[in-house]
């Protein structure tokens, strides 16, 4: 028969009560399983150790302190914002941008021929590894951040200030994407930098209006080149179609010409070839050529002499 003291009975109130403790602590710490959503991985951790990356779903674990669970949401594209920041009011949403001190501050950079420039500038990025994103690197928005501003300031100070405001903005996202992928490489952040976008460019608000007539004048120049050119393109082949117009109908005057002389001389030369066989005749005919080509429109009557005033010949034929 086993006999049942206080004391054995104080022991197990108190292991119950230990128990009871820990399933209460299990419970308030997410109980026995827990849930990753889709856009999300679970990094398991047991005593402090790295056991296992979960997906989306339901699992299971072992209670605090034994295994814990930290969610990252890997499938989801976030952004840093520099410049400048957007606050959501109630299905609007409201921009602080240069006119805040704080954001003058962060977004005042200096280019490559010493000119003050304002940039904001939007960073995308994504969790490629939420173990390193969790654990590599204390803060890693913090530090991305940190990261990109000093990036964004390196390659606005290799530029000088017309590339950045007008045509080197594609080039320079690009060298800065790179450069901040680079360095979030070789810290092991865990991180992929979907895109850099200069959201708004413009010099200080104290030069603005100078800055605008400038690229005024350049538009205007701009403008003036493109007419010019337009011009040029329009003069030019109507020259070289005139040109080859004239020299075509020159080289057809020429063979006219050339051909014309070439058969006179040859007709010459048949000429003087059938004189020298029969001058007599040869001269005769020519005469008689030479009459009928000047007076052929002409219509003339010889009479002959003893043919009396009754009888006369026309040159046309025939006897009148």
């Amino acid at each position: 028969m086993r006999v049942v003291t206080p004391k054995t009975v104080g022991a197990r109130q108190i292991l119950f009560a230990i128990a009871a403790v820990v399933v209460v602590i299990w419970f308030l710490t997410g109980g026995p399983f827990y849930i990753v959503g889709p856009e999300e991985q679970g990094v398991v951790l047991t005593f402090g150790r790295l056991t296992s990356v979960n997906g989306p779903g339901f699992h299971l674990k072992l209670p605090w302190p034994i295994q814990t669970v930290t969610k990252a949401p890997v499938n989801v594209v976030q952004r840093i914002e520099i410049g400048f920041r957007s606050i959501e009011r109630g299905g609007y949403t409201e921009y602080i941008g240069f006119s805040d001190p704080d954001m003058l501050r962060e977004g005042q950079m200096l280019t490559g021929d010493e000119n003050i420039i304002n940039c904001s500038v939007i960073v995308q990025y994504r969790i490629s590894s939420a173990p390193d994103y969790l654990f590599n690197v204390r803060e890693p928005s913090e530090t991305l951040r940190d990261i990109s501003e000093a990036s964004i300031r390196q390659v606005i100070g290799d530029n000088a200030v017309d590339a950045v405001l007008t045509t080197g903005k594609l080039d320079i996202q690009t060298r800065i994407m790179d450069q901040v992928q680079e360095m979030a490489d070789d810290y092991g952040m865990g991180l992929h930098i979907v895109a850099i976008q200069l959201k708004d460019v413009q010099p200080p608000a104290q030069v603005s209006d100078a800055f605008k007539d400038v690229a005024t004048a350049r538009e205007d120049m701009q403008a003036y080149i493109n007419e010019a050119e337009g011009y040029r393109n329009q003069v030019i082949p109507e020259a070289r179609a005139d040109s080859v117009t004239l020299v075509n109908e020159a080289l057809g005057y020429a063979a006219v010409r050339i051909n014309t002389a070439r058969g006179a001389a040859e007709r010459f030369t048949a000429v003087a070839t059938e004189y020298s066989k029969n001058p007599a005749v040869t001269a005769s005919r020519l005469h008689l050529e030479m009459i009928e080509s000047v007076m052929g429109d002409i219509r003339l009557t010889i009479v002959a002499q003893d043919a009396g005033a009754l009888t006369h010949y026309s040159l046309d034929g025939g006897t009148q």
